[in-house]
């Protein structure tokens, strides 16, 4: 099994305790899981792996100031606004614009983890468009409830 990303949400006194250190990331449930597409989906939306602008950089966060080091892995997470501007940036686009924003074989000769020399166009774009279908309807929940959201790879 790889390596994947997976989020849940929080309010931010939980929030705040696990910035301190006082509460682990790891003994929240797992509500959504990008399995191994989450640099592939970063990539998608920001044209780069890491750090990418918002609000697409917070639909996976990996960005430095969203980052949290925890002894098992690096943790990121974004407040209630950032996850209404992302939730916004992934209702602004159809799921056909979605499809339309990557190339299969840039994708492929990408080095990006999940994507390798067995992958498959038709399962790569099926698999991906799960994960866009869950991605709305996962921020739109939390957007909904003013928590804040918590991504981690492991």
């Amino acid at each position: 099994m790889g390596l994947c990303g997976y989020y849940y949400y929080i309010d931010e006194p939980g929030m705040r305790e696990i910035k301190s250190g006082d509460e682990s990331v790891f003994t929240m449930p797992t509500l959504l899981s990008l399995d191994e597409y989450w640099e592939v989906i970063h990539y998608i939306f920001c044209k780069k792996t890491r750090n990418g602008p918002s609000p697409w950089g917070y639909i996976v966060p990996l960005r430095i100031e969203n980052e949290i080091r925890d002894a098992v892995a690096t943790v990121y997470f974004i407040y209630p606004e950032q996850v209404r501007m992302a939730k916004e940036a992934l209702f602004s686009i159809t799921e056909e614009e979605f499809v339309a924003m990557y190339d299969f074989k840039q994708l492929k000769k990408s080095g990006l983890y999940g994507i390798n020399w067995r992958t498959k166009k038709d399962k790569l774009d099926k698999d991906l468009l799960l994960n866009f279908r869950a991605l709305q309807t996962f921020f739109n929940k939390v957007s909904q409830s003013d928590d804040c959201i918590i991504f981690y790879v492991v």
